[in-house]
């Protein structure tokens, strides 16, 4: 792993198989989420989808819920956090008005820390590498974390599962790499994933040190 922060690290990516990426409004560039989907780029079907939006859907509709979630380099954990519940019925305009007020406030209650991150990450774990780079993952499920605090783990351990705990819209993994151990002011550091694919045409097409582009679907296997 590169030790210099104005350089993109290189990490193993923390998800396997299809995943849509993406670096939603209001997050820090170097913030990404990833969306498990299928092969043609959709989170869940598409009678979900018409659920998703006008009625309610099950967490368990989603192509990203329970997924696993790996160790993307060696490292000691440092938080895990295995107790908030998941929001198991999604509906698309509750939780974007939901998002959008937490949002609104955050930069006021992370400036003084007036609020309990949980709010915002839910479940999560942090593994601090031994070049000293700290990797969050957020939003997993209730009682899928696999580790705690002071455990080793290696390059693409399976840490946790996906969920739908903290400020979600839907289940997704939130995973950003930072200098320090600080949610509240250490900034989000940039990376690159060691390995991965595009589909290009009916074709996947491999790519080594590299990110995916905003919302781009891609694969690692």
């Amino acid at each position: 792993m590169l030790q210099d922060y104005h350089t993109a690290i290189v990490i193993k990516s923390p998800v396997s198989g299809i995943w849509l990426f993406m670096n939603p409004p209001g997050h820090h560039p170097n913030a990404k989420d990833f969306v498990a989907v299928d092969g043609h780029g959709r989170p869940y079907s598409l009678l979900s989808f018409i659920r998703h939006i006008f009625w309610s859907l099950n967490v368990r509709d989603t192509f990203a819920w329970g997924k696993e979630v790996y160790a993307p380099f060696d490292g000691l954990i440092i938080e895990a956090e295995n107790s908030c519940k998941d929001r198991e019925t999604l509906n698309l305009a509750r939780d974007f008005m939901k998002a959008m007020i937490s949002g609104m406030t955050s930069r006021f209650t992370l400036k003084h820390h007036t609020t309990d991150i949980n709010f915002f990450t839910g479940n999560h774990v942090i593994i601090q590498s031994d070049e000293g780079v700290y990797a969050l993952f957020a939003h997993l499920r209730q009682d899928s974390v696999k580790v705690n605090q002071g455990d080793r783990v290696k390059t693409g351990e399976i840490i946790a599962n996906v969920g739908n705990s903290g400020n979600t819209i839907q289940p997704h993994l939130h995973f950003h790499l930072m200098k320090e151990n600080n949610l509240f002011v250490s900034k989000p550091l940039p990376f690159i994933l060691y390995d991965f694919e595009i589909k290009e045409g009916s074709l996947w097409k491999f790519v080594r040190s590299a990110l995916p582009k905003n919302l781009q679907v891609f694969r690692v296997i």
